[in-house]
């Protein structure tokens, strides 16, 4: 369920006779809102002024959204029963908590703790969007913050990596910065994470443009995409019809265009994609790869719980290793317009006992150390046997 403890609506009958004066953060002018300068680095920041910090966090996160003043012990109470309310009679499994640091964070912090104290096996994820993986990493919860703050958040959304995931693919690139660097360069800060296994990736989400416009809708690079998303370390979140490609219906229009209806169960849908009827060619093939991805990694241990060893890559083709003390999953993506020849003996070190794999995507076996040429736009998701 999507939780929502930093703002209310405008229209929320408490507006007209508020319980407190200070239930939530009025403007000192009716007619003139203090919107949020979202800028989430106030918070974080040792030395940033108070004023900046309050304009944050105090400051509504739109016109239309009220900002709830989360350090009154009342409003703090009234969001802890509300959302243990919903959990009882809805029998949730999880939270998705929205906007999470422009709440007053000694207040969420509270909010979080409690709600697990309560429900220990709830799954709890918070919308912590910021570019830098140093401040995403400050709300994980249990973070070494050199002012002691823990959120007690298990899981944060990984913005960082979605950014890289889309700005890598779009190109097909081998500079510094660019291509499959820049998902290197990405995952080469997991050092800042108290637990990066338990952030949840994405590529995609109903706040963002479509992974597919970010790849012009090119077929082979969502598919290159899909197999990141589903091998990589941490927690995937797949939007609704990125499994067949969905592009927004105006990308210069905003997210807004991305949240197009999903074809099928209405009568006047001629599509029906719940069905497969009308299904077209392109949408097939991403489909097939998701399943495919996806039913595999069920039983995956080396994805869910392995740790991750990842090789500079070469002319833009990037390969990385997921495994445990007794299985080991070699990925490489080769997303350049020309087919490669794998370098075994560059990923000797992850490669030592093992003699062949299976490429779950084409059930073809590989031979360890054989000349093997991978074809352009594709990936090879190999379990290796001894």
């Amino acid at each position: 369920m999507d939780a929502v403890p930093n703002h209310c609506g405008t229209a929320h009958w408490w507006m007209k006779d508020l319980p407190f004066k200070d239930w939530v953060h009025l403007p000192e002018r009716e007619d003139k809102i203090t919107r949020s300068n979202y800028r989430l680095a106030t918070i974080t920041d040792p030395n940033s002024a108070r004023i900046n910090r309050l304009h944050t966090v105090h400051g509504w996160f739109d016109k239309m959204m009220p900002d709830m003043a989360m350090e009154n012990p009342y409003v703090l109470r009234y969001f802890l029963q509300l959302y243990i309310w919903w959990i009882e009679w809805a029998d949730l499994d999880g939270l998705r908590v929205d906007t999470f640091p422009y709440n007053n964070k000694e207040g969420i912090a509270v909010w979080t703790r409690t709600i697990l104290e309560e429900y220990p096996h709830l799954t709890v994820v918070a919308e912590c969007w910021h570019s830098s993986p140093a401040i995403v990493a400050y709300w994980q919860g249990g973070s070494r913050n050199s002012d002691g703050y823990s959120s007690f958040l298990p899981s944060v959304m990984d913005f960082p990596l979605q950014e890289a995931l889309s700005e890598g693919l779009a190109v097909d690139s081998k500079e510094w910065m660019e291509g499959m660097n820049r998902v290197y360069e990405a995952l080469a800060l997991d050092f800042l994470y108290l637990d990066a296994k338990s952030l949840m990736i994405f590529l995609d989400n109903h706040d963002i443009g479509r992974f597919a416009d970010s790849v012009k809708g090119n077929t082979d690079k969502i598919k290159l995409g899909l197999t990141l998303l589903a091998t990589l370390r941490g927690i995937p979140q797949l939007y609704y019809g990125t499994e067949f490609g969905f592009c927004s219906s105006d990308p210069s229009a905003g997210h807004g265009e991305a949240r197009i209806d999903f074809p099928g169960g209405w009568k006047e849908d001629r599509k029906n994609l719940f069905t497969g009827q009308l299904i077209s060619k392109q949408e097939k093939e991403i489909y097939d790869h998701t399943r495919t991805l996806f039913t595999w990694r069920k039983k995956a241990k080396a994805i869910h719980t392995g740790n991750t060893t990842h090789f500079l890559p070469v002319e833009n083709t990037y390969g990385y290793f997921r495994y445990t003390d007794h299985e080991a999953v070699f990925v490489f993506l080769n997303p350049t317009r020309k087919e490669h020849l794998i370098d075994w003996h560059y990923f000797a070190e992850c490669l030592e006992g093992y003699t062949y794999g299976i490429n779950i995507l084409t059930d073809e076996r590989i031979e360890v150390g054989l000349p093997y040429k991978v074809p352009a736009h594709t990936s090879m998701v190999i379990e290796l046997y001894k």
